[in-house]
């Protein structure tokens, strides 16, 4: 039961629907791919966004990689909790251990500021969890 002093964090937040419908109009080439899964599976929607993303680092299409970042950047302070989680665990993780991993500290450097901050801070949380495991 919500108590009077509730605040839902997501209120007025993009939801996985809107976020996934404006993502396949500025990349029209996820819409089959994403089409695979219905939107509840938000996770799997982010992390063919992160490959479409490593693609363009593999290809060195820096044009079409700063337009997946800045898709992101202009979205993360609009975007409700699940795609947050999405897009550290899906996302940040995919590029932080993917095929283009060995790249990223060169990517990172260009990402714009608050995706690179929670590119970073992920980066940061996952190798102390790690170092926690090999304790």
């Amino acid at each position: 039961m919500k108590s009077e002093s509730w605040n839902d964090i997501n209120v007025g937040k993009m939801d996985c629907f809107d976020f996934f419908e404006l993502a396949i109009n500025e990349f029209p080439l996820l819409e089959k791919k994403m089409d695979e899964w219905e939107n509840e599976y938000f996770h799997m929607r982010m992390e063919i966004f992160s490959e479409y993303t490593i693609e363009q680092i593999k290809n060195n299409n820096i044009a079409e990689l700063m337009k997946c970042f800045n898709f992101i950047e202009y979205k993360i302070d609009i975007i409700n909790a699940e795609l947050e989680n999405a897009l550290n665990v899906s996302y940040c993780e995919n590029l932080l251990l993917g095929n283009a991993s060995e790249e990223m500290d060169r990517i990172a450097g260009i990402m714009p500021v608050k995706l690179k901050t929670i590119y970073l801070n992920y980066k940061l949380y996952y190798h102390n969890l790690i170092e926690k495991q090999n304790q």
